[in-house]
This record gives structure tokens, sequence and C-alpha cells, in this order.
């Protein structure tokens, strides 16, 4: 028969494998599988040399673009009318041209006016209680010279007619912040140029806080392209520069107005922006344009194949690539924006990248940030 120690030994053994073996089983039912690691094909970041100069897309934007808005509140009672291509009156809108001190929309006058008259009325008031309360002080003056009247009653008056004094000042600005606000009531346009956008209609309730058109003065235009530092060289203020459309023959020439004094966080190249005149209203805000820049392209750009160019995931209507870098001996995805240069052959040069990173050439499109990859030979 087994001592009792050797039974409790043995009890207290199977207790223990009997909990462990629980436990693992819990374990195993908590686990989350791991995400299966998304297949893609890899390409080396190579260096191209191109024997023409350094061509890069620029897109056009207005040379000047505000929103405008009403500077009080007030029903909308009136928008332009304008005779359509159709022959009917209609709303002005975007695509209208409108030149600088044109009435584009009106709220109800009434308000404003009757706030412009209690304004006055306050005035009114304020000045009525300060005559009374300089003729009381002047009295108060009179007696105090005389010794006919205490030291505090004469504190008293003087305290009121300064008192309505201010008051009197404050009612007179009200009112002319109320006059200023009546004069308000018809929004003009301005600057000339085309309406982007129109955001109110007979009816709506409009608001400083809201804009009520957008209007682009398109007379001029800017082509605004990044550049990477070492092509800094090539451009300076006032440089003239050629711009070409995209299927359009026909050249443009403006001149250098503005370089970045910093490069762009995410894709390391620094902004130019070229000014060309538009009297023909030609170029349009959104158009693609290359420009060259002078010389010969000395110093080879990185390009990667054009499969590996996909939209940025930020939403900020640029460019990406995913890069794949090795972690611990799994293949991670890591995505950077990257500024897209001029194509050749299959491949296209781009900013933000180095030569010997590898990018995901096949299956970009479907890889997120962090993604654990598998490398297809």
């Amino acid at each position: 028969m087994m001592p009792a120690r050797s039974r409790r030994a043995a009890t207290a053994a199977s207790l223990i494998a009997l909990l462990a073996t629980t436990m693992g089983g819990c374990r195993h039912e908590a686990a989350v599988p791991a995400k299966t690691p998304i297949a893609v094909r890899l390409a080396d970041v190579t260096l191209y040399q191109s024997s023409e100069g350094l061509r890069y897309s620029a897109s056009l934007i207005p040379y000047a673009q505000v929103d405008v808005a009403f500077r009080t509140t007030g029903y909308v009672t009136g928008v332009k009318q304008i005779r359509s291509a159709d022959g009917r009156t209609r709303n002005i809108g975007a695509g209208d041209f409108v030149t600088r001190g044109t009435v584009l929309a009106r709220i109800r006058r009434q308000d404003l006016k009757n706030q412009a008259d209690e304004s006055g009325a306050q005035v009114d008031g304020a000045v009525a209680q300060h005559m009374q309360a300089e003729q009381e002080f002047n009295r108060a003056k009179a007696l105090y010279a005389t010794q006919s009247l205490t030291k505090p009653d004469y504190d008293q008056a003087q305290a009121r007619f300064d008192s309505t004094l201010a008051a009197v000042n404050q009612a007179k600005a009200s009112q002319r912040q109320a006059q200023l606000s009546l004069s308000d009531s018809e929004l003009e346009a301005p600057l000339s140029g085309y309406i982007v956008t129109r955001n109110l209609d007979v009816g709506t309730l409009a608001s400083p806080s809201s804009a009520a058109f957008t209007i682009a003065d398109t007379s001029a235009v800017k082509a605004a392209f990044g550049v990477p530092e070492d092509a800094l060289n090539l451009v300076h203020l006032g440089q003239p520069l050629t711009l070409q459309l995209q299927n359009n023959a026909t050249q443009y020439s403006g001149r250098i107005t503005s370089i970045s004094p910093s490069a762009d966080a995410r894709s390391r190249v620094f902004t130019i922006e070229v000014t060309l005149p538009n009297r023909k209203n030609t170029l349009k805000p959104g158009m693609i344009a290359s420009v060259e820049l002078g010389g010969k392209q000395e110093v080879p750009q990185p390009s990667v194949p054009l499969s590996a160019i996909i939209p940025d995931p930020s939403g900020s209507g640029q460019f990406a690539v995913v890069i794949a870098e090795q972690q611990s001996g799994q293949w991670k995805a890591h995505v950077r924006g990257v500024m897209v240069g001029t194509s050749h052959g299959s491949s296209v040069s781009v900013t933000g990248v180095h030569a010997g990173e590898k990018v995901t050439a096949i299956g970009a499109q479907l890889v997120r940030e962090g993604d654990s990859l598998s490398v297809i030979p």
C-alpha cells in the first residue's frame, strides 16, 4: 500500500499536469492567427542618367484665389442673375466670369436697418443721460467751489459724468458698426476672375464663418513643381522658363517668381513657382505642364518601375512607393511619398528614394503600411 506522503505527492503532480494542460489549451484557443504575408515582387531602385535636360511635371494653379463671405449673418434675398447659353436667366455660378465690384448676392436689409435704428436710439438715450449728468456735475463744481457741497457728493457727480460719457462713446461705436453692417448687406467681388464655387441660394442663412463664393484670378497662372536639392543650383528668381502642356505643341513662357526656402517633409523636394501671363484664358488651373531646366542632367536620378508608383494613401493627391525592408528576417512594407519625374521606357525617375533600396514592383496596390511581405523570386 502506497504511503500517505507518496499519495499526496502523486495527487499534486496530477493536478499540476492537469492545470498545465488546461492552461495550454486556453492559450491555444486565445491565440490570434498571424496575418498572411502578402506576395509581392521587388525591384531595386536604380540610377538613371538622361542625355537630355532635367524635365519636371508642373501643375497649374490660379494666380490668386479668395473665399468671399458676408461680414454679418442674414437671409439671402437675391443672387446675381445672368443669361445662360440657352437664353434662360439663372443664378451666377461656377465657371462664370465676374469683374471687381460686381454685386454677387444680397441679404435681407431690413434686419440690418433695424439694428442700425436700435443703435441710433441707444446713442440718443446715452447722450440724454450724459447731458443730465453734465448739468449736475457743473452745479456740483459751483457748489463745491463755495464749500456748499461735500467732497463725496462732488466725487459722485464727477463719476456719473465720466460713466455717462463712456456710455455715449460705446453707443456711438455700436452705431458705427451697425451702419457698417448695413452697408455690407451686398456682397461684392473683391477681384476680377472666375467663380470656382457658389455655396448659397435665395433663402440660405449666410454667415461670416462660411464662404459664399470662391473666386480665382486666372489673368495669370502659376506652374508649381518640385526639384531635389541637387537641382537647386539650376534655378533662380526671375529666371525665364518655357512650359508645354500635355498633347499641345504650344509653348508658354514665364519666369520663376517663388522658390521654397525649405524642402517638403515627405518628398524632400523644394517647390518652384513659375508665373505665366494668361490673357486669353488658355491655361486652366489643374492642367499639367512639363518644364525643362537648362543644362544636361549631370547627376543620375533614382529610378523605379512604373508599376511601383501608387496613389499616396494620405489622400493628398500625390504619389508614393512601397519600400520593402528586412526586420528580424521578415520583409516589412513602408509607404513613402515621392515626387514623380520623367518616364523612360517602363521606368520613371522619382525623388524621395535612394539607389539600392527595394520597392514593391508587383502587388504594391494591395499592401498597407507595416504589412508583412512574401517575396516572389
